[in-house]
């Protein structure tokens, strides 16, 4: 006998009935016993609760795959595996995996690793940017359709000029919340199935604010990164804080100046920040100790230095940039978590450094790094890293107005 199982624990209880062919199967503390001994398709009810991601203005609801997905037990070592959902009229599902025909193809990672998905009444748009597809699915009135739709587009086009971006769909999910604060006030990717990002902008954000917005770029860079450990999340967190500065410099998003004393400020509040703790300590319980300034920072001094080192071992013609474009394949698309050392010797097959031995340094450091940050070598970098590019990364005129 097999069985189905749901993929978060929590979700057991919630399960209201499931059958094959119309026949009932046995339900027992939420896991669905199954007897076919071929290919079989289970259908199920279950319910879930409502998101504090839910706008007051609309009726969609927001949740991960884990609070309805249920998948095979014991897992197959090759899986073909597809989902249909039956739904009211007058509502949808934005799910990030491919569709074919009414259903949508599930890979491994569906079934281990978190994603967005959207189920009810909400606006759904596919935009084309620099030949990655986005498709947007919008809760709430504010911000405009007309304001996310800039907002997305700068941030794509941020986000790929370092080279052809490593996707081919992204699924935007853009749930606004009722704050006075930030224009843009969270964002998170996810990675079960497709890249699937979530975007909590304000119900107040203004143009002018998302158009500063760094969060965008931030979790779009994470998709030239692979999927980290815990303990080397300093890397991508550090990595992607270092892109949404220096990409949006080089495309006209933010001026040198501006990034130059964003890295200033960040590199600050990383020094005050922390339990006192190894940076990968730090990484891998910052989510319980709140240390998250210290985590990004200092791994965004360690991007500005593992760059600095690229450019001086190449002469300035090869920077962390083109290293991170040419290893990207040896990762790809895959959602399986990669540990810091295979990474980084990835980089350092591209560009023959050594960013392995810095990165040992780092992640063992617990006081904060500190930079010559008034040195001539690095008014050299903010010279090279932050100029605009020459192609201005496709971003219009009009569009930098």
């Amino acid at each position: 006998m097999r069985e189905l199982v749901p993929i978060r624990e929590g979700a057991a209880p919630r399960i209201r009935q499931a059958s094959l062919s119309g026949t009932p199967l046995g339900v027992e503390r939420g896991r669905i016993q199954v007897e076919a001994k071929g290919p079989a398709c289970v259908d199920y009810e279950t319910s879930f609760e409502r998101s504090w991601l839910q706008p007051e203005d609309s009726s969609a609801l927001v949740v991960s795959q884990g609070q309805w997905l249920w998948r095979p037990h014991p897992f197959p070592a090759q899986l073909t595996a597809s989902v249909e959902f039956v739904l009211r009229d007058g509502e949808q599902v934005a799910v990030p995996w491919p569709r074919e025909g009414g259903r949508y193809r599930l890979d491994h990672s569906a079934f281990f690793a978190d994603t967005y998905t959207v189920f009810g009444e909400f606006d759904s748009k596919v935009l084309e940017v620099g030949g990655t597809r986005l498709h947007i699915a919008r809760l709430g009135a504010q911000p405009s359709d007309s304001q996310v739709q800039r907002w997305l587009e700068r941030a794509m086009l941020a986000a790929s000029s370092v080279g052809p971006f490593p996707r081919d769909d992204v699924h935007f999910v853009i749930a606004p919340v009722d704050v006075a604060r930030d224009d843009v006030v969270f964002g998170m990717l996810r990675r079960g199935g497709g890249a699937s990002i979530l975007l909590v902008p304000s119900v107040r954000a203004t143009r002018d604010g998302l158009d500063r917005d760094w969060v965008a770029v931030h979790e779009l860079s994470h998709l030239w990164l692979p999927r980290f450990h815990a303990e080397d999340r300093w890397l991508s967190e550090g990595i992607a804080t270092y892109l949404q500065e220096v990409l949006r410099a080089r495309c006209g998003v933010q001026t040198e100046e501006r990034a130059w004393q964003r890295f200033l400020d960040g590199f600050a509040r990383g020094r005050e920040a922390g339990t006192g703790r190894p940076l990968a300590l730090e990484s891998r319980d910052m989510d319980e100790t709140g240390a998250y300034r210290r985590v990004y920072w200092a791994g965004a001094a360690f991007a500005l230095e593992a760059d600095l080192h690229l450019r001086r071992a190449t002469g300035g013609q090869r920077s962390l940039l083109d290293a991170i474009r040419s290893a990207q394949t040896s990762w790809g698309t895959s959602a399986r978590p990669v540990g810091a050392d295979a990474f980084l010797r990835a980089l350092d097959e591209q560009e023959g450094g050594h960013l392995l031995e810095l990165a040992r340094r780092y992640e063992t450091r617990s006081a904060f790094p500190e930079l010559a940050l008034r040195s001539a070598e690095l008014r050299k970098w903010r010279a090279a890293a932050l100029q605009p590019a020459r192609d201005g990364c496709g971003l219009s005129a009009e569009s930098l107005q």
